[in-house]
């Protein structure tokens, strides 16, 4: 069993932030990539929609693969599927060959994100809330850096470098994996993954009310959140005028709200409880997502009348990610990685369905996202107050 160390620790960051990189770094350049593919605009969304659609459906597999035939040998699976999956978008000759690619690097990403939260319950056990937390500004890092340094890229050199940077972490997170990595689960069932037990164990992890909560809110505010990550790159770019390197510039900044909120919870979640922050960073979203959707139809798309309003939004989905994610894992230790995969799902599935409407929707304007991301964050209050009735408060973390 591995000892919940500094450089552990970093390197699991680093795998729950590879789905937000190589999304991130691909956004800015979204314009560049239909131009080089001859794409009609807006074609290029769906290179995010299969993405975070098969890196939602992965980890319904994947959590339960891991806590029976543990977790480094599927990590390492997934992580060579994903530089596989890269270097076919590298090569693509047309953007539906380039958008098969992705969805094939989502379901190898997603691996990396199931498997680092289960990694953190298997060494640090009871006291994971704080570890989880730190994990998930590992991601939200990536949220904020990676639009920048990804509009840079693509500025100087083209749509392929981003993605190819994305490679370059890959491998080096893969490199990791293999020489400073040993397994974790230390009790694999060897029923874990089963059709009928996988059916079984998802009906037992759901008939707790407060997973319920926990995964809804987490859906729904995600896809309040993805609203904007996918929309974003249109109105700033395509609306406003900003340039690539600018777009990254101002993007990062709104949300490294993000990595506030996650400081927040890592510090004060084994005070306060996932649901209390889960409660207080919901708010946040919603008060957000409310005041973006006023100062628009006011005053119409500004950088400023975009860009101020979201900070709550972001601080609040800081909060909201890593403790709801916490409340649904730290009390299954003996499905980590079901539990995991199911709040990864869930993640996910929001990001999907605002993505497909948001595609649907497109209007040449920024109202759809605006309008959309208001809808997404009130389902996510809603869902969160409604099914949080009667829960208990979380119980004391199984031991393994």
């Amino acid at each position: 069993m591995p000892k919940p160390t500094k450089p552990l620790l970093l390197m699991l960051m680093t795998l729950t932030a590879l789905g937000e990189i190589s999304t991130q770094l691909l956004i800015p350049a979204l314009g560049d990539l239909e131009q080089g593919f001859s794409a009609v605009p807006g074609a290029s969304l769906a290179a995010l929609s299969v993405f975070v659609a098969t890196f939602g459906l992965g980890q319904l597999v994947m959590g339960p693969l891991s806590d029976r035939l543990g977790r480094r040998p599927v990590l390492i699976a997934g992580l060579l599927g994903y530089l596989l999956a890269t270097d076919w978008m590298l090569l693509a000759g047309n953007l539906s060959e380039f958008i098969a690619a992705r969805a094939f690097q989502g379901l190898g990403a997603c691996s990396a994100l199931v498997l680092a939260r289960a990694v953190v319950r298997d060494v640090w056990q009871a006291q994971a809330g704080p570890a989880l937390a730190l994990t998930v500004i590992g991601m939200l890092s990536s949220i904020a850096l990676a639009p920048m340094f990804g509009g840079l890229l693509t500025q100087q050199w083209g749509w392929q470098a981003p993605v190819l940077a994305a490679m370059v972490v890959g491998g080096l997170v893969l490199l990791a994996v293999l020489f400073f990595y040993t397994e974790s689960n230390s009790h694999p069932d060897p029923r874990a993954g089963r059709l009928s037990k996988l059916v079984g164990d998802y009906r037992d992890l759901l008939r707790g009310r407060q997973v319920r909560a926990f995964a809804a809110t987490l859906s729904c505010t995600y896809g309040a959140m993805f609203c904007v990550i996918a929309g974003s790159s249109t109105a700033y770019i395509k609306l406003l005028g900003l340039s690539a390197a600018e777009y990254g510039l101002v993007f990062g900044t709104i949300v490294s709200g993000l990595i506030a909120g996650a400081l927040f919870t890592q510090k004060k979640i084994l005070r306060l409880g996932p649901q209390r922050i889960v409660a207080f960073g919901v708010a946040l979203v919603t008060g957000g997502a409310a005041l973006t959707l006023v100062v628009h139809g006011l005053f119409g798309l500004s950088v400023l009348g975009l860009s101020l309003p979201q900070v709550l939004v972001t601080v609040g989905g800081g909060m909201v990610l890593p403790a709801s994610v916490a409340g649904a894992v730290i009390p299954n230790a003996h499905r980590a990685g079901l539990a995991s995969g199911f709040m990864g799902f869930s993640q996910m599935a929001g990001a999907t369905l605002a993505g497909v409407l948001l595609g649907c929707l497109q209007d040449g304007t920024s109202w759809p996202m605006v309008l959309l991301h208001g809808l997404f964050a009130m389902m996510a209050f809603a869902a969160f107050h409604l099914l949080s009735r009667g829960a208990s408060a979380m119980p004391a973390p199984a031991s393994r």
